[in-house]
């Protein structure tokens, strides 16, 4: 439990960071059009539009976590699974470091003791290792 609710918290600060960077862009953006006179340029003061930009980031961050889920892994077409873990990990911009825990959680059945035994016998267990692994069990 504490690992998901440090991997939010993580996820949290990424969209932060993302969404400052996003609103400071934004910033130079209507700096430059209002500083060369543009007819018809609209000026939006700044507090309306770190607003605006931090509502369409977590309007979209939210839709994309809805749209993807981490597969379940029963033991059934590893190669499969992989595939969905990976769209999942890349749509979550889920680290290499994180993927290996978050699998952890998908394993149901015999799989998570087989997952079990694995994360005791090997070390350093990284998301490469785990999927070769899976596919030479599976």
């Amino acid at each position: 439990m504490g690992d998901r609710v440090t991997s939010l918290e993580n996820t949290v600060e990424e969209i932060k960071g993302t969404s400052g960077v996003l609103v400071q862009q934004m910033q130079q953006l209507l700096q430059r059009s209002n500083s060369n006179n543009i007819p018809g340029a609209l000026v939006i003061p700044p507090s309306a539009r770190e607003e605006s930009v931090e509502a369409s980031t977590m309007n979209e961050s939210r839709l994309a976590r809805k749209k993807v889920k981490l597969p379940l892994f029963e033991g059934d077409d590893p190669v499969a699974w992989i595939t969905h873990a990976e769209i999942y990990f890349d749509v979550q911009q889920t680290p290499d470091e994180m993927r290996v825990k978050l699998s952890r959680l998908s394993m149901e059945g015999p799989t998570i003791h087989w997952f079990n035994l694995l994360m005791e016998t090997k070390d350093q267990l990284s998301w490469e290792k785990l999927k070769k692994a899976l596919i030479v069990r599976y």
